[in-house]
């Protein structure tokens, strides 16, 4: 490595209304000032809406990586990029990586690749499992991960099913590495909401998919002990949609598909009472008091069979609010130590090492 480096980071499109904006003003701070030159490789992006029912704009999104990766060839043509150099890659599911990968070895530049993973076809309640035929897009992503030098897992839920689902051998686990994902800037904020004022208020955060499953808090409505808020029928801005986060009570999920679930985590950060099914990765990060049995809201029906038990299980947070202040300081400790700081991906994206 020479004696100041670069580390390219790649970012996934910032949009107002998802965390993405967030970390691309974050994660240059994260790394900056730490031995490294840090330089944003931005791509062009004519509007910053979303496909429905998707975390991005399957169109625009293209456009993003497609001009990111011309600005990368041009830095490589160009003589700019050097042995040693790093990249981190926000969204692992950018052919990008490809194109670095592809460069660095026929111009016999040595280069580090660090990608993050969100999600894909390999999880079947995902968006892209569900639509995406194999084999082809399951062996895009084994070759993403190969010629990534490190693949970031925000959960061990979220590690082990890419590993399983697409075949990952056991060669191959020092590669992989359970970080959590870099939202340390945001703490602070969604700690001082804590300290509101709490109303009975109910609020469902997610997108409006179908393996969020909006039908169940649908039908749930009239039978809460307060008002029930569906965020994605708000259109809020983000500062907005964390103050109504910092006056209520509970946050409920019956999500089937979730690999981390940031909103479930910031609505707790912020001192909402997390109410998740005993499932995906809910299941290692929350305790047991706050998680319901999966088979609750594995499907309609079975939604249907034991709806009393979790209205019951939801009201009891509502009226008894203040008997969960310890646990929910046990939670709040647990998801920021290990889910919502990026202290693992940093610390391994600089150290130093042989080219």
């Amino acid at each position: 490595m020479s004696e100041k480096n670069t580390i390219y980071i790649i970012p996934i499109e910032p949009i107002d209304q998802r965390y993405t904006k967030q970390w691309y003003d974050n994660i240059p701070v994260l790394l900056d000032n730490r031995g490294f030159n840090v330089v944003t490789i931005d791509g062009s992006q004519p509007s910053t809406g979303t496909t429905a029912g998707a975390f991005l704009d399957f169109g625009v999104t293209n456009i993003y990586k497609s001009s990111q990766i011309t600005a990368i060839s041009k830095l490589f043509s160009n003589n700019k990029i050097v042995a040693g150099d790093k990249f981190l890659v926000t969204d692992a599911w950018n052919y990008a990586i490809i194109a670095i990968k592809y460069m660095s070895d026929l111009l016999d530049i040595p280069v580090e690749i660090h990608s993050i993973w969100h999600a894909g076809s390999y999880d079947p309640t995902d968006i892209l499992g569900m639509k995406m035929q194999q084999p082809w897009a399951h062996q895009f992503e084994r070759s993403v991960f190969y010629a990534s030098d490190y693949n970031y897992y925000a959960s061990y839920f979220h590690k082990d099913m890419f590993l399983n689902n697409l075949r990952i051998t056991d060669n191959y686990q020092n590669k992989t590495i359970r970080s959590g994902q870099p939202h340390d800037l945001i703490i602070g904020g969604l700690l001082a909401r804590s300290n509101n004022e709490k109303k009975n208020v109910v609020m469902w955060p997610h997108r409006y998919n179908d393996d969020k499953q909006p039908e169940i808090i649908q039908d749930m409505i009239s039978d809460i002990h307060g008002e029930v808020v569906i965020t994605q029928k708000m259109n809020l801005s983000k500062e907005e949609y964390y103050d109504v986060l910092g006056t209520s009570k509970v946050l409920f999920s019956c999500s089937l598909h979730e690999n981390l679930g940031i909103s479930m985590m910031e609505g707790c950060i912020a001192g909402a009472i997390p109410v998740v099914p005993d499932r995906a990765s809910y299941k290692e990060m929350y305790l047991d008091c706050f998680k319901y049995p999966s088979e609750w809201t594995s499907s309609y029906s079975n939604y249907q069979t034991h709806k009393q038990e979790l209205i019951n299980f939801i009201n009891d947070k509502i009226d008894n609010y203040e008997q969960y202040s310890d646990n929910m300081l046990k939670q709040k400790q647990i998801l920021i130590d290990n889910y919502l700081k990026a202290t693992i991906m940093v610390d391994n994206i600089l150290s130093a090492r042989e080219v």
